[in-house]
């Protein structure tokens, strides 16, 4: 149940992720690979069970099964494969075996799956500001590495206690050093940043079912929804916003309806004197664009970004772009994207090699994944080093800085209308990630290959001999 409960949602019981693990490695230790493989199996697979339902919500139940299935597989054999190594090698290091595989599959699926890291361990921390600051260093794959180097540290550690006795030495030496480097880096980037004065932003999104196909079909019913939505950007004017940002496909746009509602939002924005940041469904060209527009306080475009990366299933509709939207923003470069655009740790890093100072993200969630999604885009922050403002319809509106702290948070996960306002740095803080890319996942896989046939040699010879 560890698992069920710490890689769940909602983040609520982020410890148990250390936790879950253990056992599954200390019995590997004892028993066949077989057994082993299948306890491990069935543990993941019902810890996996706690994202069902809303799998099937965004890719239906067969695909959902398919994908559990498939993660349950490749932790069970990453469990039969750590303690095999450590068998055939016999040595204290093999302690890494664990967090190797797991840093390597993460990579791969980051690298290749067309949903970019969203199956990851790592965001079940994502409130733990200390720990995720390794992320500005490794990209998201050292936080999976240090969550799985706890319990393969404790298996082995037990192990060895009966075995071999003089490798706890070398496992409490490890510890201190993966455990204190990387916390005295945490302690060195957080400390290291003083207060930024900044700006103020706005997060406006209006009841969801404003937002419906059924609900802007006409002239008078887009006309209320411009005006409701013009009023709502005045009240974060009257709060002290200078910048505003509205969820992902809030305003549809049809050939007929494109010019008077661009009209509408300069109109707006040069009245107010705000910076409007628009999430737009543009069904005005041939192919339509899941798209977010800029338009500064004159009311002039400066920035027409297109979703990168579209979700399958739902948004077969539009035409995905490749380019990145940036703009600037009080004589600073800022960055726009939308929503599932931030699963995707590469997509970001273009957006941190500008650099920018912060990025606006039009959003919508499944309710479900409101707190998950939230923080998979506040990862992208600290990666980067660059200030977020997340307005999603269905979900966590959220303000947060490069070192990942929350800032400011509301809810629309009942659909409701909600307005947020506050603060953010206007300034990017330095990352090595953005610098240097994955890495860090590339040594791992390597390191992982290396193991993998050199346990192979190892066994061959054995068979050899005897």
């Amino acid at each position: 149940m560890a698992w069920y409960f710490g890689n769940a949602l909602t983040g609520n019981y982020w410890y148990l992720v250390w936790l879950a693990p253990t056992p599954l490695l200390g019995l590997a230790y004892y028993r066949s690979p077989r057994t082993s493989f299948w306890l491990a199996f069935a543990a993941c697979l019902l810890g996996r069970l706690s994202w069902l339902t809303y799998l099937q919500t965004v890719v239906s139940i067969i695909p959902a099964l398919l994908l559990t299935l498939a993660l349950a597989y490749v932790f069970a054999r990453i469990i039969v494969w750590s303690t095999t190594i450590t068998h055939h090698l016999d040595s204290w290091y093999t302690v890494f075996t664990y967090p190797v595989l797991m840093t390597s599959f993460e990579y791969l699926v980051g690298t290749f799956s067309p949903d970019g890291t969203a199956t990851s361990i790592a965001y079940t921390q994502a409130d733990m500001v200390p720990l995720i600051q390794i992320a500005s260093v490794t990209g998201s794959l050292g936080i999976t590495f240090l969550v799985s180097f706890f319990p393969a540290l404790i298996a082995l550690g037990c192990w060895a206690y009966q075995r071999n006795r003089h490798w706890i030495s070398y496992l409490v030496s490890s510890a201190f050093l993966v455990y204190g480097l990387s916390f005295l880096y945490s302690w060195y980037r957080i400390s290291g940043q003083k207060p930024l004065s900044g700006f103020k932003v706005g997060l406006v999104a209006l009841e969801e079912s404003r937002h419906h196909k059924a609900q802007q079909a006409t002239a008078g019913q887009l006309k209320r929804l411009l005006d409701d939505y013009s009023q709502a950007i005045s009240s974060a004017v009257a709060q002290g916003a200078t910048v505003v940002v509205l969820p992902e496909t809030a305003i549809r746009l049809s050939l007929d309806t494109y010019q008077p509602v661009i009209a509408s939002l300069k109109r707006t924005a040069h009245r107010y004197e705000v910076d409007l940041v628009d999430g737009l469904a543009d069904f005005s060209q041939p192919q339509a664009r899941n798209s977010a527009l800029v338009i500064n306080g004159k009311g002039e475009i400066v920035a027409d970004y297109t979703k990168n990366h579209l979700v399958r299933g739902f948004e077969g509709h539009f035409t995905a772009g490749d380019q990145v939207g940036l703009f600037k923003l009080a004589g600073q470069k800022a960055g726009v994207a939308i929503c599932k655009d931030l699963d995707f740790p590469g997509t970001m890093r273009r957006y941190g090699n500008e650099p920018i100072t912060s990025l606006f993200v039009p959003a919508n969630d499944f309710v479900v994944d409101a707190w998950l999604h939230s923080r998979m885009a506040l990862v992208r922050g600290v990666e980067n080093g660059f200030s977020l403002v997340r307005t999603p319809r269905q979900g966590r509106l959220l303000v947060s800085d490069g070192l990942g702290h929350v800032l400011y948070e509301a809810n629309t996960s009942a659909g409701n209308k909600a307005v947020l306002i506050g603060s953010i740095p206007a300034s990017p803080i330095s990352s090595f990630y953005t610098k240097t890319g994955n890495w860090f996942g590339l040594v791992n896989l390597l390191l992982a290959a290396y193991w993998l046939w050199r346990t192979r040699v190892v066994r061959k010879s054995i068979l050899a001999l005897s």
